[in-house]
């Protein structure tokens, strides 16, 4: 999970789906992201838990246009006798779930 939350392109999407919803072609034409990298990456964190699918917008073509968001409430990463340790506080799924946190820690060695 640390290496993911480091990758640049995971970082500005957890980054631009923190405050509000956004799609795949949004983050990608914003964070010069190639939308083919940008869908991988979303899946990825999404099969972490770390975004997840908040709605689907109305398309012409009826398939939907997906807009993400990000669990992160916060990301510690400290490097301490020689080990990375990373600490990450989740939010709920939803908007409308009890307020619900989960931590998670995580050494590398």
């Amino acid at each position: 999970m640390t290496q993911t939350i480091m990758d640049e392109y995971s970082a500005r999407i957890l980054l631009g789906t923190f405050d509000r919803p956004a799609s795949a072609i949004d983050l990608g034409r914003r964070f010069g992201i190639p939308i083919a990298a940008c869908y991988r990456r979303i899946k990825e964190l999404e099969g972490l838990g770390l975004v997840y699918c908040e709605r689907a917008e109305p398309t012409r073509n009826g398939r939907g246009l997906l807009l993400y968001r990000s669990r992160l409430k916060s990301v510690r990463i400290a490097f301490e006798d020689g080990t990375l340790r990373a600490r990450v506080e989740f939010g709920p799924m939803d908007l409308a779930s009890a307020p619900e946190n989960t931590v998670t820690e995580q050494v590398m060695n």
